[in-house]
């Protein structure tokens, strides 16, 4: 068996895509809340405010971890966003956790339940995208 292969054989696991879904969700994640960071430095924004935009860039992350784990595999969308949303969230709470010392609040669990709505719907969506073929 040459390299070549043994590398795309290990790409086609489904583990792998579970990573390689969770790491273009938290690298979505990263990209809109630095967007929000530079609006915020032009605005004056309620602290309200940073909250909604925190919220908003882990659903889109969710979103598109969700979709491209789903997209990948082609079947079973709910199941595999909604496992990939609680893995992203996840990682974001241990992130959290280690760096910013921040503790679970009441909002953790909304937050959650956002991440694994918008995960399931990006799941949704991913299998129910046509392939390209050409």
């Amino acid at each position: 068996m040459s390299r070549y292969s043994r590398r795309r054989k290990l790409l086609n696991t489904p583990m792998a895509y579970m990573f390689i879904s969770v790491f273009v969700g938290l690298g979505t994640i990263l990209i809109c809340l630095f967007g929000f960071a530079m609006l915020l430095s032009h605005i004056n924004a309620p602290p309200a405010l940073v909250s909604v935009m925190a919220t908003v860039s882990l659903c889109i992350g969710g979103y598109f971890g969700g979709y491209l784990c789903a997209k990948k595999k082609r079947r079973n969308g709910l199941l595999q966003g909604v496992i990939c949303g609680v893995v992203i969230f996840m990682v974001i709470l241990v992130i959290g956790s280690v760096f910013a010392k921040a503790a679970l609040g009441i909002s953790a669990g909304g937050k959650l339940l956002l991440t694994m709505l918008f995960g399931a719907i990006g799941g949704v969506v991913g299998v129910n995208t046509k392939k390209r073929r050409y």
